[in-house]
């Protein structure tokens, strides 16, 4: 394979948190025009700026570093957009939609749109938000099911470091008839990666269904804090490896719910064969470095990658800290992520108990409100990816994506 495999690629970054740092520095290092997009001026300056002194910016692995120069860093659609073959979000699901609003009309025809990773029905949010233009400027919606890095930026604009690297993700294209498209798409998002390979398979849903943030964040805070007594503590408890079996169980309620709910939509035609429940998954991508295989609390706590992270608390004056309810662990991870799937299940008629339970417990704490009266009709619904904001109420309907203006 040539040493630029990107050579002619032209994307547009959409973000500039951990992994914006290393899409730029490696995609750049295979040979693709890179452009970054910034939703704020005072953003996009301070990278702009920082990477400008350093002249690139530099990825750095164990094994090997990554060096690339963005071709332009703006917070103006018109300057990094209309040329773009793939414009790739890579922030938190929450903004997405505004994203999308912002460089809409700047889209060129044949352009691919997509997130990686890309929760929460991100296909209806687009169509919802692109309206028209995803037809005439025949656009394709892709999703991944993960983020294919582990990774930090060390110095904004300029430096990152690459920690580890999944081999392999799947993504989900809308429309996803075009074989041609899909596989021209799957091929160049592979030659930008270094190490991962990217495949189109399956429904939409399979990524929306994913069982990963969506599940082990709320899953995972309720098995810590479900019953907290209010009292501060020490220190913040480790959120993997203190995984207990009673948090294993939660999860796989929660994952068995979603597999009921994709046994209904594979029986009523949609291509769901790629998705994998919790266990499966995560002993797929993590594997080799997970000791103990034999239940999915122990997936958890002895998996290496997940070593040392803690739960989201705040410090308090005497050193004590309480949980943190107000991180991306429940405020997106519900609207993007739990919310999502209890509406899917809930147009399948597939009874949720386990969701329900985190849910109720998850809403209040952080003001938010999904679930109601035992449906998916609270007031938050309207900033969420929940198919019944788009006015979907059929198993039908889900499958093909119909959705009425929200």
């Amino acid at each position: 394979m040539s040493a630029r495999p990107a050579e002619g690629i032209n994307v547009t970054i959409c973000g500039g948190g951990n992994a914006a740092h290393i899409a730029a520095g490696m995609f750049g290092s295979r040979g693709a025009n890179v452009s970054l997009y910034f939703s704020f001026e005072e953003e996009a300056k301070k990278f702009k700026a920082a990477c400008d002194e350093a002249g690139g910016v530099t990825v750095v692995r164990k094994e090997q570093t990554y060096f690339g120069t963005p071709v332009a860093i703006s917070h103006r659609p018109e300057d990094v957009i209309p040329n773009a073959d793939i414009v790739l979000l890579i922030v938190p699901a929450f903004a997405h939609e505004a994203i999308l609003q912002q460089v809409c009309k700047y889209l060129k025809e044949g352009a691919a749109v997509g997130a990686i990773p890309g929760p929460g029905a991100f296909d209806l949010l687009a169509l919802n938000t692109l309206g028209d233009s995803f037809t005439s400027k025949r656009i394709t919606l892709f999703s991944g099911t993960s983020l294919p890095w582990a990774c930090r930026f060390d110095v904004y604009g300029c430096k990152a470091t690459l920690l580890g690297v999944k081999t392999k993700v799947d993504i989900t294209t809308r429309p996803s008839s075009d074989g041609e498209r899909n596989k021209q798409l799957a091929a160049q998002l592979t030659a930008l990666h270094d190490e991962t390979v990217f495949s189109c398979k399956g429904h939409f849903l399979n990524t929306t269904l994913w069982p990963t943030n969506a599940v082990i964040h709320p899953g995972v805070s309720y098995g810590i804090w479900h019953d907290w007594d209010g009292q501060p503590l020490d220190e913040a408890p480790l959120f993997y490896q203190n995984c207990s079996p009673f948090t294993g169980k939660v999860l796989d309620g929660l994952s068995d719910e979603i597999a009921a709910t994709v046994e209904v939509l594979q029986a009523n035609g949609a291509d769901m064969t790629p998705w994998q429940k919790i266990d499966v998954y995560l002993l797929d991508v993590y594997g080799d470095v997970i000791d103990d295989k034999s239940s999915t609390d122990r997936i958890f706590a002895t998996n290496d990658a997940f070593r040392g992270l803690k739960a989201p608390v705040i410090t308090q004056d005497d050193g004590k800290v309480v949980p943190n309810f107000k991180t991306r662990y429940l405020t997106e991870d519900l609207p993007h992520g739990l919310a999502v799937l209890r509406g899917v299940a809930e147009i399948c008629g597939i009874e949720t108990p386990t969701m329900d339970k985190v849910l109720l417990w998850a809403q209040p704490l952080c003001g938010l409100e999904y679930l109601v009266d035992g449906k998916i009709q609270g007031k938050d619904i309207a900033t969420s990816g929940c198919p019944q904001r788009y006015g979907i109420t059929t198993v039908a309907q889900l499958i093909k994506g119909e959705i009425s203006s929200s």
